[in-house]
């Protein structure tokens, strides 16, 4: 009788539980996918009568530190031979990942790894090749002729060794641990960023490395999460590189790249087409506009004197891609991964160009050192900082929403939620100003 008891229960305990992470919110139309993984893939699950790729999280974070690798940049001074250091660079992060279309779990040359916690919100991952909203290109940003504005969406990935400092920093899946973001020495990440962007009006794409991505059918800013999203084809543009470097510890520790795609350059492959837009190692301290207008050279960014496609740069003519804020700088922007996030990516309308306030965002900041003193630095990483800014806001969230389902409901589009703007952040995490 004891036993039929304890029984009975242990199952209402359970049903309990069930219920408790099925429930519908009542105010808000809140889904969060969860799947076998600890951490889920993407904002919203394919349509069953999808056929085409469906990304999955590379998750599985070494538990150790990697043995370094003999790295090919290591032979190249970054300062004098920036252009063989860029390639290096770049050739490492294609071996092995270009034969699979970026599917780096197939990657049979060496491991590579995603940054969880990038599916939530409104600039969530989306299913098909796991591709975040990025900064839309305005009229002008990718070619003077350009009137359109186009959406942009990206991926990232980390090698080993950065797969690593991931895996610690989440090590506990509920309680991400901030001080252990800590890059080592080797230390790579690559991004691919695709544009929607037409061949019509930006000519420099034809020929580019084509994707399908699950993206917004129209652009709102700010960006409203309500909008439907539908496959839409979008183009290679831009791949951006970052190397722990110690050789660049008297500045910030971390050496940036970009590259543009040209449908001019020389190769076979739409990837053996990109084209270096230049390097960085520092952010140039107290270099002004007004400087650099009267001949004051960078000294810590070096941009291709090629021909290449028309670029737009970032402040006082510092490295900054086709897809980044005009008003900002690789470095920069990057610099300010901090938790809690107390500093926007770039600076804040209410400054004046160039003032002291405006130029804090151009300081050259170690690597375990925080944009903002109280806060923990998060080594010039971006991910792990929307990370974090996402799970703490869905944690907030769900909390105060009395629960969450644990799968997309067939019938309610899978969504932010109205309610989601009672918890609008100070400083989001996100190139576009919002």
């Amino acid at each position: 009788m004891k036993l039929k008891l304890m029984w009975c229960g242990i199952s209402l305990i359970g049903i309990l539980l069930v219920i408790s992470f099925v429930i519908k919110p009542s105010t808000s139309q809140l889904y969060v996918p969860l799947t076998a993984h600890v951490f889920p893939d993407a904002r919203d699950q394919p349509p069953k009568n999808w056929k085409g790729p469906i990304f999955k999280l590379s998750q599985n974070y070494p538990k150790v530190l990697p043995t370094p690798e003999d790295y090919p940049w290591k032979k190249y001074n970054f300062k004098t031979q920036w252009r063989e250091y860029m390639y290096a660079v770049l050739n490492y992060c294609y071996q092995g990942n270009t034969e699979v279309d970026w599917v780096v779990q197939k990657n049979k040359v060496r491991h590579w790894y995603h940054a969880p916690w990038l599916h939530w919100g409104r600039n969530g991952r989306e299913f098909v090749h796991g591709m975040t909203y990025e900064r839309p290109a305005q009229p002008g940003d990718l070619m003077p002729s350009q009137k359109s504005v186009f959406q942009n969406w990206a991926v990232g990935m980390y090698n080993a060794p950065g797969g690593y400092t991931f895996g610690q920093v989440w090590k506990d899946h509920n309680s991400p641990n901030p001080q252990m973001a800590k890059f080592p020495e080797g230390t790579v990440s690559i991004k691919l960023l695709f544009t929607q962007a037409t061949v019509a009006e930006v000519p420099f794409l034809k020929g580019s490395q084509e994707w399908d991505a699950n993206i917004y059918d129209i652009i709102t800013f700010p960006t409203n999460p309500q909008v439907r999203r539908s496959i839409h084809r979008l183009r290679l543009l831009q791949i951006d590189i970052a190397v722990r470097d110690s050789r660049a510890d008297d500045t910030t520790g971390w050496v940036f790249g970009t590259f543009t795609y040209d449908a001019n350059a020389k190769g076979t492959t739409p990837w053996k087409r990109m084209v270096p837009v230049g390097l960085m190692w520092g952010n140039d301290p107290g270099i002004t506009t007004r400087m650099t207008r009267s001949g004051t050279k960078l000294k810590e960014s070096i941009i291709n004197p090629s021909n290449i496609p028309f670029q737009h740069l970032g402040w006082s003519g510092r490295l900054a891609g086709p897809v980044d804020n005009p008003i900002s700088s690789c470095l920069s922007c990057h610099s300010t991964a901090q938790w809690p996030v107390r500093a926007s990516l770039v600076p804040t309308s209410n400054l004046k160009p160039d003032s002291v306030e405006w130029m804090q965002w151009f300081r050259n900041i170690k690597s375990h050192e925080p944009f903002t003193a109280g806060s923990q630095s998060l080594d010039y990483s971006l991910q792990l900082a929307a990370g974090l800014q996402n799970f703490y806001e869905w944690q907030e969230l769900q909390s105060s929403e009395g629960g969450f389902v644990n799968q997309q409901d067939k019938n309610v589009p899978y969504s932010f939620g109205d309610s989601a703007n009672k918890f609008r952040r100070d400083y989001p995490v996100t190139r576009s100003g919002e």
